[in-house]
């Protein structure tokens, strides 16, 4: 009987213990101030607000239409990233250096005042209308949206301006007899515009080919809303279709930025300290510190690390311990390459391009955008003829627009190419060109140093083994004494003296 009424003692104890153990350790596990309040579990559960999602993507790309795929395109271009900078990279590819070459009628001599005066008005016109600004615009518009349209609001010898059309009332089916591809519009745009005082400015705005159309159109005049943009004023750049290209590019963008917060979230969870408390005991079993006492030691470390929000403080009377993967990090980071290489590759081009490491295989990469891109280039260059030739031609002198091969990359090794070729009597003008002067200024400049400012007489290189060869009759012809100016009569004497001092000390 004393031995049942002492294990029933012992029981109550050890059931005593275990409630006070029990109360003590809710209180325990309580850590710094943020942990534990919703911010940590709500960061890593809750993704980046998204637009679309991965599905909606994939499917808009498979199956959406024409406008859902626009819409999509514009969207993570606006987003920046990946997109927007795949996207500029083949819009500014070409630097659009053009050069405007005159083709004067059979008979017909280009030197001829009136046929010279029509080039150079011809190449002053190009000047204004800012070329290389113009094209990369509407690049950049037909990578994004498949196709630049646009209307020619202004064009004399004085102005030329553009207005952009939206092209999700914008098609193009037909060519006209140069090539260019001719617009269909859907004047229902401007129903859009519920002010009646804004629709009626707005509609100023457009050429009064769709002005009367959309007019005849309310009136009921006619039965469809699609109006033929005349040639003579429409712009379309498809690029190579109406859809864009680039899209294929998103899913994976997407794989990669998902992967990053994962990574991001790993690498938080790194750095995050457990400090553990473990309260001992005696050999026996016995606690050195008895529930209440551990309880205040475990509120002391959190009141002491609480504004650490990267340290939780754990106290136990068990033993704890973790296993950490020391490969994981690599395996991340070889994940994340392979993903951000699936980018590029679903854009058709070279990582090494937004990287600061060289690879022998980049020039061929670029040449392949290049030729990605010359589809659109050889639009540009018909359109800016065609423009040239309606406000400078005649029956003596035509025109032709060629923008050059010239890239960032390239600029230097085209410049160097075309020089080695000016000096077996090739153009001068290709390799002024790829330094960045313009068809104009180059004229200009040749003419201000040589005719005015006369350096080509006032700069006389010193004697060098460079220099003696036009001593032996090399180089231009020497003018007579009564065509030279007093600057060069006295540079010739100070050469002939050096001559003869040389000479002299022989």
């Amino acid at each position: 009987m004393k031995d049942e009424t002492k294990n029933t003692s012992l029981d109550n104890k050890k059931l005593q213990k275990l409630g006070q153990f029990q109360k003590a350790t809710r209180n325990m596990i309580a850590t710094n101030n943020k942990a534990y309040k919703g911010e940590w579990v709500n960061r890593f559960w809750t993704a980046k607000t998204r637009e679309y999602s991965l599905e909606e993507v994939q499917k808009i790309i498979n199956s959406g239409s024409l406008s859902a795929q626009r819409k999509l395109s514009n969207a993570y271009y606006k987003k920046g990233g990946f997109y927007t900078r795949i996207l500029t990279y083949y819009a500014t590819l070409y630097k659009y250096i053009g050069i405007l070459v005159p083709n004067p009628a059979f008979g017909k001599d280009l030197s001829t005042d009136f046929i010279q005066k029509r080039y150079h008005n011809a190449v002053n016109f190009i000047e204004k209308i800012s070329v290389p600004t113009f094209c990369q615009d509407c690049a950049l518009k037909a990578v994004t949206e498949g196709c630049y349209y646009g209307v020619i609001q202004t064009l004399d010898k004085d102005n030329f301006t553009v207005l952009d059309l939206p092209s999700d009332y914008c098609s193009s089916r037909f060519k006209d007899k140069n090539g260019n591809d001719l617009i269909e519009f859907d004047v229902r745009f401007f129903d859009k515009i519920s002010d009646t005082d804004t629709r009626r400015v707005t509609l100023q705005v457009y050429p009064k080919p769709i002005r009367n159309w959309y007019k005849r159109w309310k009136d009921g005049k006619v039965q469809t809303s699609w109006v033929n943009v005349p040639s003579e004023i429409g712009i379309c750049f498809p690029f190579y279709q109406e859809s864009p290209l680039f899209l294929n590019t998103i899913p994976a963008i997407l794989n990669y930025e998902d992967s990053v917060e994962v990574e991001k979230e790993r690498d938080i969870e790194e750095i995050k300290k457990i400090v553990v408390q473990h309260i001992p005991h005696t050999a026996d079993g016995e606690l050195v510190f008895e529930p209440d006492e551990a309880e205040e030691m475990h509120r002391g470390a959190v009141e002491m690390l609480k504004k650490n929000e990267n340290v939780s403080v754990l106290t136990s009377y068990a033993d704890v311990d973790s296993i950490v993967s020391k490969t994981s990090a690599d395996t991340a980071s070889n994940n994340l390459e392979k993903m951000m290489n699936n980018i590029y590759y679903e854009a058709s081009a070279s990582n090494q391009l937004f990287a600061a490491t060289s690879n022998l295989a980049l020039n061929v990469s670029i040449e392949n955008d290049m030729a990605l891109m010359s589809n659109l280039v050889h639009k540009f260059e018909n359109f800016i003829t065609n423009l040239v030739n309606r406000l400078y031609a005649n029956s003596n002198i035509t025109f032709k627009y060629t923008i050059l091969p010239i890239t960032p990359y390239n600029a230097e090794k085209y410049a160097d190419s075309a020089f080695k070729f000016a000096n077996s009597g090739y153009s001068f003008l290709l390799p002024a060109l790829a330094l960045g002067l313009s068809q104009r200024d180059l004229g200009n400049i040749k003419t201000l140093e040589n005719d005015v400012l006369e350096l080509g007489e006032k700069l006389i290189p010193l004697a060098s083994a460079y220099t003696q060869s036009a001593a032996d009759g090399a180089g231009r012809p020497e003018k007579p004494l009564e065509e030279k100016s007093q600057k060069t009569i006295q540079n010739e004497k100070s050469l002939e003296k050096q001559g003869q001092g040389q000479g002299g000390s022989n």
